[in-house]
This record gives C-alpha cells, sequence and structure tokens, in this order.
C-alpha cells in the first residue's frame, strides 16, 4: 500500500542494539547495489542462536546473516540488500536491517521438535542456505509469566496444547483462585484482571504434563493519567534512524532547531517515533539527544507522545508500545501520550498471523493494559481516500479502545492528479465523515494531514495547507497532525504557524 511505502525506507535503516565494530571506515557503493560497510560481499554464511521461550508460548529462534568478501573479512550490508525468510515450522518475521548487526529473521514456533529456517539472499545474490535446530535440546524454562503492564500479566507455556489448560492465581494474600480454563490448541492467556504494583503467582496444569508453578510476577505502577487534549491542535510527526548514513541519523538533529521550529508554528505536540516492531529506537546512543528534544519541546508547553509501528501482537511488540507510558528523560520528562501506527502492509501488521484481526487486536491489547485513563492515539488508514470499509480495515473495533483516531488523509499522494484548495476541503470532508461513520462511536478525531512530497503529486503548496487546517476545525476535528517534519518547507511551516488553533 501507499502509506507503507512512505516508511519503507527508514524501517530498512533503523537500527539497534550495538553490534560489533564496522571492518572499514567509511561505507562503498559498489555495482551489485547494496551499501557496504566495508569491500563487496564474495560469500554469505549464517549463525544462529535460540532466544528461549516467551509468554506467547513460542520457541523463538534468531538466525542472522553474515557476509564476507573476497579476502576472509566481514563485511556489513548498510542499504539495498534482500533477504527473503521462510520456514514451514512457525512465524518468520525479519527483523530492522541492524537490530542484529546485519540481515536477521526471528521464528516463532509453537511445537516442540526441530526447526528449519531458509535465508536466501538475493541482494547481493547467493544460494539459499538453510539451517535447522532442535527446541528438545534448549534450555530455560518452558512456561513464562510476565506483566505487559498494571492491568496484564501473560502466560505461556510450550510446546502447545492440544487439549485442555487450566491457569490458577494467587495474590498476595494468598487467595487462591482458577482464572483461565483454555481449551486447545493453547498456548498463552492473558490475565487482565490484575491490579498495579501487586504480586501474583501461578500454576499452569495441562494435559499428562506436571504442573508448573511459576512467580512472583509483579506488577508495575499505573502511569500517569494523560488527556486527550494533548492530541488536539497541531502536530507535526517526526522519526529518526540510528544508521549513520541516513541524513535522519540521530546525531544530525539540532534540538535547538526542532525545538524553535516547533514553536514558530505553534506546534501543540509532536508525535516522536521510538519504536518499530518489538524494537525501541531510543538506543542509549541516541538518548541524550532525543530527551533533549523532548525537554526542550516540554520548556514551551509543547508536548511529546510516543509514536510506535507495530508488526505483531506478540507480548513483545505490545510491550514496547506500552514502555512509552513508563519512559522518562534524563530529567524526567514523560511522553504526554501513545500512538500506534496501525497499518497493514508487510512492513507493518501484515505479516501477524491473526491478519485484519491483528489490528484491533493490538490496541486492545495495549489499553488493557495501560487501564482507561492513559492517551492512546490510533493512526488508522484514511477510509475515503482509500475506498475502505469496515470488511478491509476494522474501524469500528479500533474504535472501541482508543482515545483519538488519525487518519492519514495524506490527499496528494492518494489521488491521481493535483489538488487545489477547495479540492481538498472536499476530500477531508469525505475522510472525517466516513470515518466518523465507520467508527460507531463518537471518538475525537485529529486528522492526519501531508506536507511531505509523498506520492505523484509532490508536496502541497501553503494554500492546501492552509485550506486543510481550516476544514478540520471546521468538521470539528480536534486537531491536525501532518507527515513529516522532515520535508516539510518553510512555506508549509508558515501557513502552520499562521494558523490559530
Amino acid at each position: 500500500m501507499k502509506i507503507a511505502l512512505v516508511f519503507a525506507f527508514a524501517i530498512v535503516l533503523t537500527q539497534a542494539e550495538p553490534a560489533s565494530a564496522p571492518p572499514a571506515a567509511t561505507p562503498l557503493a559498489t555495482a551489485s547495489g547494496p551499501v557496504y560497510w566495508g569491500k563487496q560481499a564474495a560469500r554469505l554464511t549464517l549463525d544462529s542462536r535460540p532466544l528461549g521461550f516467551d509468554s506467547d508460548g513460542n520457541a523463538r529462534w534468531l538466525v542472522v546473516t553474515k557476509y564476507w568478501d573476497a579476502d576472509g573479512k566481514p563485511t556489513r550490508v548498510m542499504a539495498a540488500s534482500k533477504v527473503n525468510w521462510t520456514s514451514p515450522d512457525g512465524y518468520v518475521q525479519w527483523q530492522t536491517r541492524l537490530a542484529y548487526g546485519q540481515p536477521a529473521a526471528i521464528l516463532k514456533a509453537t511445537r516442540a521438535g526441530v526447526l528449519t529456517m531458509t535465508a536466501h539472499s538475493t541482494n547481493p545474490s547467493f544460494p539459499p542456505i538453510t539451517l535447522q535446530t532442535d527446541t528438545r535440546t534448549w534450555r530455560g524454562p518452558r512456561v513464562v509469566a510476565k506483566p505487559i503492564g498494571p492491568h496484564v500479566v501473560q502466560i505461556g507455556w510450550f510446546p502447545r496444547e492440544t487439549d485442555v489448560a487450566r491457569v490458577v492465581r494467587t495474590d498476595g494474600a494468598g487467595r487462591r483462585k482458577t482464572i483461565g480454563i483454555v481449551a486447545g490448541p493453547s498456548s498463552t492467556y492473558r490475565d487482565a484482571t490484575v491490579q498495579p504494583l501487586r504480586h501474583y503467582r501461578y500454576v499452569v496444569y495441562r494435559t499428562n504434563r506436571e504442573a508448573v508453578r511459576l512467580g512472583p510476577v509483579f506488577t508495575p505502577a499505573a502511569p500517569p493519567p494523560t488527556a486527550v487534549v494533548n492530541a488536539g491542535g497541531k502536530g507535526m510527526w517526526l522519526w529518526f534512524t540510528a544508521n549513520p548514513l541516513d541524513k535522519l541519523y540521530f546525531k544530525h538533529l539540532d534540538p535547538g532547531q526542532i525545538v524553535a521550529q516547533a514553536v514558530r508554528a505553534r506546534l501543540h505536540y509532536v508525535e516522536l517515533r521510538v519504536a518499530y516492531g518489538a524494537y525501541w529506537e531510543i538506543t542509549p546512543e541516541a538518548k541524550p539527544t532525543i530527551d533533549a528534544v523532548i525537554d526542550g519541546l516540554a520548556a514551551h508547553g509543547i508536548g511529546t507522545l510516543g509514536w510506535t509501528v507495530p508488526r505483531d501482537t506478540m507480548f513483545d511488540d505490545v510491550a514496547a508500545s506500552v514502555r512509552c507510558a513508563y519512559y522518562r528523560t534524563a530529567k524526567g520528562t514523560r511522553f504526554t501520550g501513545l500512538a500506534v501506527d496501525v497499518e497493514r502492509g508487510d512492513e507493518f501488521m501484515g505479516g501477524d498471523p491473526q491478519k485484519l484481526d491483528a489490528l484491533w487486536m493490538y490496541v486492545e491489547y495495549v489499553r488493557q493494559a495501560l487501564g482507561p485513563e492513559y492517551l492512546v492515539a490510533a493512526n488508522v488508514e484514511d477510509p475515503y481516500l482509500e475506498h475502505l470499509d469496515g470488511r478491509k480495515y476494522p474501524y469500528r473495533q479500533i474504535a472501541r479502545f482508543v482515545s483519538v483516531l488519525q487518519p492519514m488523509a495524506y490527499w496528494r499522494m492518494m489521488v491521481r492528479h493535483p489538488t487545489a484548495p477547495e479540492e481538498v476541503k472536499r476530500l477531508l470532508s469525505g475522510s472525517y465523515r466516513t470515518l466518523r461513520a465507520y467508527s460507531h462511536r463518537n471518538v475525537p478525531i485529529s486528522i492526519g494531514g501531508q506536507t511531505a512530497a509523498e506520492g505523484r503529486n509532490g508536496a502541497p503548496p501553503a494554500a492546501e495547507i492552509t485550506a486543510s487546517l481550516e476544514e478540520s476545525k471546521h468538521l470539528g476535528a480536534i486537531g491536525e497532525i501532518f507527515f513529516a517534519w522532515e520535508g516539510t518547507q518553510p512555506d508549509q511551516w508558515d501557513a502552520i504557524g499562521r494558523f490559530d488553533w
């Protein structure tokens, strides 16, 4: 889908846990297409390791590519490579390029025994390689319980139970209760009846297996309440990467300049991307820079919502979004809410085994975990411009669990011809009214507008930015947020700044 393409380049380059030092001081573009940190790849090998068993009831197996040059020295692909990952044994999710130092994937399986995964590097081109592992040789607990947030504990068991699983909970006062009887096939149970700052112990009973006693599990404190008004008025999406080759590399950000521009534009808030899937993008190296942005905005009364891009409904991914409610800068500044980008497509939720249901299930899990008092906005696909309805996108279900809906009404990207101010008003009116009808609930709406030059028609001129703000306010939206900071031109910033909201 077109919206997915907006993020694809950034996602490929966003990275991660510190990897080994690059083998060369400067990147080298080669005739084969990929950009290397080192020389052109002449050979491919694979590394793998078990990641253990999780509270989704999965065995998690990591496989990482390793490229070598003609001299047998390691070289790293920094951009433009392509690796296809396949397995007959479970759900395979490719990982962000630098999360493990190179292209990688994680296999999540619910059955015990031999697992296989095949990696086929097509750019640079090498023959497919297949690896195997056997979960019966892995160490570590196979029944796991962890809190997602103050109101949910998730319990997983491996391998998948084909008959019946029973979950018994004992609270801090010693009260014992059966909280779940789960018919097979099953591998997990979410206890959404827990309270913040409590200890719980669990026992999992499965057919023809010994009972497994877990605990204690300690639930965190509830985050401070945040208000819907934090996602009102004028906003802007802002993102960064951890790849030094990218122009949005975090070290290239100027916090003072960002804050000054936000003040001139009279923004009320910024949505800052902090997680892609299960990966937390504010690395220790990036934290001082990103904290300076958050603190600087807060000093001028401008809030920052943590913006996350989910990829599946698994525990680690949901926990990354929940983490926003607990993040603090070194000075103690918190996010003023959470914005969850629920989209279809391979870069987003398209790979989740729950398919379309994953979109609303994700926001339900986040809401369960954080409780009703925390601001959760959902960036949703635009029903009018994308010709969607409730059969193609679960607007009604998502609206049940969120505080604010933000339709991505990128008008110049979605239409086939250049637009004019009056047409922008007509398009946004269609977007707002259609979303209101499909949501079946009076959820506040903040229009997602466009400043970036995405699509065949280029960037909207200042007159269209003004028209979009006028119409959004006229329709009854609580605000308008623009995609995205990178690419917003001076005349567009001026138009945003002149408009009172």
